[in-house]
């Protein structure tokens, strides 16, 4: 729905979303419990919500993304 705004340069330029996407990371300690948990524990992991699991893989790549452009992930609320 969004996609006739992101081929829209506006009087900035191109929004960057990824960027801007990387700006607003914030470090969520649950998710990072949660990547522990999937590395420790696999069986445990497995019966955790899909819904849950899918938040988790957005937050990583969100956190794959901020790292990509700099930010610092290893800090509590950047």
């Amino acid at each position: 729905m969004s996609n006739p705004l992101n081929g829209v340069a506006f009087l900035d330029g191109f929004a960057d979303n990824d960027r801007n996407r990387a700006m607003d990371f914030k470090r969520n300690e649950h998710m990072e419990r949660l990547a522990a948990l999937r590395d420790s524990q696999p069986d445990a992991y497995d019966r955790i919500s899909p819904t849950i699991r899918m938040g988790l893989g957005y937050y990583e790549n969100d956190k794959k993304n901020a790292i990509a452009h700099g930010v610092d992930v290893n800090k509590g609320n950047n």
